[in-house]
């Protein structure tokens, strides 16, 4: 059988992001009228969806484009402090070993993304892109499956929140949810991911099986 196509979200993902985002987040709580998160407070919102941590830390769904445009375009500017995650060079080897054509898709900028790709030597992708948003993803992975002819029968998605999870199955893609990101385990495997694995080897496994 053919090798799958491997579409990876960046942050929490591909690239170490989680707690400096946190740090970000904090940086800027006082000015929509919330207390800093602490260490416990942040693994509780890893367990929540979005909407249901805004709701328990009261945070004003009226500001949250505007808070996350705030966010991403800070977090932008320091993507050179971001380390791939443990295991990532070594399954990205034995993927494009294994012959599988990958690429990277993210709320991050293109540059930022061929930045770290550049930085860590990740030179196993076909292309890297860059969106303007965080939100939206199922129209985001829709507009890449058409700009570059992709068979959404050979693609696998892979991504660390519940959202990827959604944006896959609308998309009508497989899904490998990670559990080293942002949203916990036991959160994940609520939106029934195709997969669930617990490092990266585990991606590589997975592809094997298919193949």
């Amino acid at each position: 059988m053919k090798a799958p196509f491997i579409l990876f979200d960046f942050d929490g993902t591909i690239a170490d992001s989680i707690h400096y985002a946190m740090d970000i987040v904090n940086g800027f709580a006082s000015d929509y009228g919330i207390e800093p998160l602490s260490e416990e407070q942040f693994e509780m919102v890893r367990s929540m969806n979005l909407y249901k941590a805004m709701k328990v830390f009261k945070f004003p769904i009226r500001k949250l484009p505007a808070a996350i445009t705030r966010v991403l375009l800070e977090y932008r500017k320091n993507v050179h402090l971001l380390q791939p995650y443990d295991g990532m060079r070594e399954m990205l080897i034995d993927l494009k070993e294994l012959g599988c054509d990958m690429a990277v898709l993210s709320s991050n900028t293109k540059e930022n993304l061929d930045y770290f790709i550049s930085q860590h030597d990740l030179h196993y992708f076909d292309w890297a892109e860059g969106t303007s948003g965080a939100l939206n993803k199922r129209r985001k992975i829709k507009a890449q499956i058409k700009k570059h002819g992709l068979d959404k029968d050979n693609i696998i998605y892979v991504g660390d929140e519940v959202r990827d999870i959604t944006a896959a199955k609308k998309s009508r893609i497989r899904v490998i949810a990670v559990t080293w990101g942002f949203h916990t385990a036991d959160l994940l495997v609520r939106k029934n991911p195709d997969y669930l694995v617990n490092h990266p080897g585990e991606i590589t496994e997975i592809v094997k099986s298919i193949i």
